[in-house]
């Protein structure tokens, strides 16, 4: 079996990343016992490796690797999800924020549903209050392995829905989205560039079948800054064992913009004073 350490250096003002301080802390150093928590694709058998000196918040990684268009999950691409229930699920963001170092409250709604013996997944998104695009922005946003817990803490959500094993450390290839996440809805159909964000599509991946691997139900979705500060989160529930997509959802005649492609080389929208006092971290992994 294979084991990864991902070893945090955090500094003694770090909680700066996480919203100045007025937001919960980022967690302590963490051992991880396999590779679910979707941010190594692979395990290196030695160090230095492709993860070494890799920075990463709150257990995700802040600066992505090269684009690498080749490459391709450990357990193989995603496949389509098809003979689905007909199920409808909706996570609510909440009124208060998780971070609140921004100075604004994101607020919102996405909805997922499926057909009786259909084939993928029908989103609608529809998010508004982002804080200033210049400073925070392109907003990233997944649907991630564990629920919000009780007290709220985005952080325990874990990494990203991540069946295939791929990872996060490549940046999704748009182009060939079942090579991507599956919970990876920024990197397979564009970051949150405009506010309100609305936006309307279907996913082939994303399973409503409680059994499936890719089944999102009882996990969550997350938003983030542009450097992977956790904002926001919220549980999926299920409104609706029907094709219908409840009271709270909107469909939108059309999407408020268009997929963005991923660019590595992003680096606006950190947040003040993330550089020298966030959370640094390298990555080690070992056989047993």
């Amino acid at each position: 079996m294979y084991a990864s350490i991902l070893l945090a250096v955090v500094s003694a003002t770090c909680v700066c990343a996480q919203g100045a301080g007025e937001g919960l802390p980022p967690p302590p150093p963490q051992t991880l016992s396999t590779t679910l928590s979707g941010v190594l694709p692979v395990i290196p058998t030695a160090t230095p490796g492709p993860f070494a000196g890799v920075e990463t918040e709150e257990g995700a990684i802040i600066d992505q690797g090269p684009a690498n268009p080749s490459f391709e999950p450990v357990n193989g691409p995603a496949t389509t999800q098809t003979n689905l229930p007909a199920a409808t699920y909706q996570a609510v963001l909440p009124s208060t924020n998780f971070d609140n170092g921004t100075g604004s409250t994101v607020t919102g709604s996405i909805t997922i549903s499926s057909t009786a013996g259909g084939s993928g997944v029908n989103v609608i998104v529809n998010f508004a209050g982002f804080p200033n695009a210049a400073a925070y922005g392109p907003f990233l946003y997944h649907i991630h392995e564990f629920a919000v817990p009780t007290d709220g803490n985005c952080t325990a959500t874990v990494g990203h829905l991540d069946p295939t094993d791929r990872g996060e450390y490549y940046p999704c290839n748009s182009a060939n989205p079942a090579s991507c996440q599956v919970g990876d809805l920024a990197g397979k159909y564009g970051k949150i560039t405009q506010n309100p964000f609305i936006a309307h599509y279907s996913d082939a991946f994303l399973s409503t079948n409680p059994s499936s691997p890719s089944f999102f139900g009882d996990k969550s979705i997350v938003i983030h800054s542009s450097n992977t500060t956790r904002l926001t989160c919220a549980n999926f529930q299920q409104i609706s064992a029907s094709n219908t997509t409840g009271s709270n959802a909107t469909s939108p005649a059309t999407p408020s913009q268009t997929v963005v492609p991923y660019n590595p080389g992003n680096a606006a929208g950190r947040l003040s004073g993330f550089g020298a006092l966030g959370v640094f971290a390298a990555v080690f992994a070992v056989l047993l």
